[in-house]
């Protein structure tokens, strides 16, 4: 078996240096020494490095650099599967944009820790037996985010594409709604959840462009009671999250005037956190104010569903409710 390792940084490629954690361009093979030996290195490898970087410091180059090194080092085969190594503070957006834009024959694991892997305390360690259990023995295509929530805990494997937010003072991974993959237990047998579907893809692979540039179009907002919503002068599209219900709050004069607006600029606007079912009142609006639902997808797998398409210049609007990479949860909540 060989696998190809794409080394990026975050907490899994960092140190403890004096009062701060951060990256050690040695620490990628301090990660292979150490899982050789806690469980051997039973396969063979080769790596490459597009950047080292902590995952808050994640910008459209980064994303893009990495996209490009993965698909130019796996496009004539030869390896049984790619693990690359993430910080957690943004691997959702990573995850979702590798998920999006790679035609992935093998495996494709996205690696992360909770502490540098060192501590006791870490999780990376087991993380990475399951990424490489995976592709030894489940071997489904795709993009996936191995993840241990608790010490000695089953490790969840997740879609790329359905990965929630990170939390306040949480170091935790979720899929949205719980839609996972499957888990390893303790003893790195795979469980299959057999309520989350592969989702056939409905659209092809994207590609990217500029994500720098496209990224100055586009904002990523979430309401709070009481807030004043930003100018948009020069941005041509929204992605709005809702609360919890699926709805946001369109009887005020600071949201009506903001969203009358988008409207009268073209600025489009996309809804996330919305699912089928009965709806409250206040989202009888939404076709009033041109806001544009999109459903059953994780916001930030919206937002960079988003923002690959903006970036090679296609229309969003047609692309953005469609599957791709099992993104779109098949089901009424």
């Amino acid at each position: 078996m060989k696998i190809l390792f794409v080394f990026t940084g975050g907490t899994i490629g960092s140190t403890v240096k004096g009062d701060y954690i951060s990256t050690d361009e040695g620490k990628p093979y301090i990660l292979l020494e150490e899982y050789d030996k806690k469980y051997g290195l039973s396969f063979e490898y080769d790596s490459a490095e597009p950047y080292t970087e902590l995952s808050e410091n994640n910008c459209g180059e980064m994303i893009g650099r990495l996209i490009d090194t993965v698909k130019e080092r796996t496009e004539n085969g030869g390896y049984d599967g790619v693990i690359v190594t993430h910080g957690t503070d943004t691997i959702q957006y990573s995850a979702a944009a590798l998920a999006y834009t790679l035609n992935a024959k093998v495996p494709i694991m996205i690696l992360s820790a909770n502490r540098p892997v060192e501590d006791p305390l870490s999780n990376g360690l087991a993380n990475m037996r399951a990424a490489v259990e995976f592709i030894a023995n489940v071997r489904t295509p795709g993009v996936w985010v191995p993840y241990q929530n608790e010490p000695d805990g089953n490790i969840y494997v997740h879609f790329a594409a359905r990965l929630l937010g990170s939390m306040a003072f949480s170091d935790k991974i979720f899929s949205v709604c719980d839609m996972y993959y499957g888990y390893f237990d303790s003893g790195y047998g795979f469980c299959r959840n057999e309520s989350a579907e592969l989702v056939a893809d409905e659209i092809s692979p994207l590609g990217h462009g500029d994500l720098a540039a496209a990224a100055e179009r586009i904002l990523f907002i979430e309401p709070y009671p009481g807030m004043t919503y930003p100018d948009i002068d020069g941005i041509d599209y929204i992605v709005h999250k809702s609360y919890h219900s699926g709805t946001i709050n369109t009887k005020n004069y600071c949201p009506k005037d903001f969203f009358e607006k988008a409207a009268q600029n073209g600025t489009a606007i996309f809804l996330v956190g919305v699912y089928d079912g009965q709806a409250y009142e206040s989202t009888g609006a939404f076709g009033r104010f041109s806001i544009i639902p999109i459903k059953h997808i994780a916001p930030i797998a919206a937002y960079v569903k988003l923002w690959l398409c903006v970036s090679e210049g296609k229309d969003p609007a047609g692309l953005l409710g469609r599957s791709l990479g099992s993104d779109i949860i098949p089901f009424v909540l």
